[in-house]
């Protein structure tokens, strides 16, 4: 029994070991990948910056004072992101959306309404995935044309399409729920801004990441052409997309 055992275990150190070395090979292949889309540190921060002291600033002060306050802060992080020389492109951006989340909560009058824009943002993209999916042209498709610039027509390849509807599915769940539980808290700021940490960019990004490795997988499993395949017309049996998404 001993000896089986011992066996038993050297069989599953060896599976373990080869798992988390493919893992760490589609680790590395993935973060190659995001390397294409440009997420900006700088806009990150002060996107989760901003609602957190809006909103502990609004517990302390009246809402007009708290508006004035983040926007004398916006204001200062922008300026110090210019002595910096660091790209304002994306900061710039942030700060436009942030003062306007602020215009909305001084126009309805509490702190919810600076998460106004978000909430119609996260529903506006749900219900576009959704009708994406009904209509079989899953939105995932183009925003992987947009940084790769695969053929549209392999992207609706009838052994292609099915893996970027399975992640359309998964990100408009996620946008929904999202969505949904701003509205149902949506007089509950503290909770706002809680939702908004949790479901930041960093979250955004393990989201992507793994949406990126369902995606792939079910790629493969269908058996469809690869990019190649496809633009030289190759006959089955295909190889399948071996990387990206």
């Amino acid at each position: 029994m001993m000896i089986y055992r011992k066996m038993w275990i050297k069989i599953n150190l060896k599976i373990n070991f080869n798992k988390l070395r493919t893992f760490y090979k589609k680790y590395l292949e993935i973060k190659e990948e995001l390397k294409e889309l440009n997420f900006n540190q700088e806009g990150v921060f002060d996107s989760i910056v901003a609602p957190i002291f809006f909103v502990v600033t609004n517990n302390f002060t009246t809402l007009n004072q708290a508006i004035l306050y983040t926007g004398i802060l916006l204001l200062l992080l922008f300026l110090y992101r210019l002595l910096k020389k660091q790209d304002l492109k994306f900061v710039f951006y942030g700060l436009v959306g942030t003062l306007v989340a602020l215009l909305l909560a001084r126009v309805q009058g509490s702190a919810s309404g600076f998460f106004i824009p978000g909430i119609i943002r996260d529903m506006s993209i749900a219900v576009v995935g959704f009708v994406s999916i009904i209509m079989k042209k899953p939105f995932t498709i183009y925003s992987s044309k947009a940084i790769r610039k695969w053929p549209q027509e392999w992207y609706l390849h009838e052994l292609v399409r099915p893996a970027y509807t399975r992640v359309a599915i998964i990100w408009t769940l996620y946008l929904f729920t999202k969505g949904g539980l701003q509205i149902i808290f949506f007089n509950s700021p503290e909770i706002l801004v809680t939702i908004k940490l949790l479901s930041s960019n960093q979250t955004t990004l393990i989201l992507l990441v793994i949406t990126y490795i369902i995606g792939q997988n079910k790629l493969q499993s269908l058996g469809g052409p690869s990019v190649d395949e496809f633009i030289n017309n190759t006959p089955a049996p295909w190889k399948s997309q071996q990387k990206g998404f």
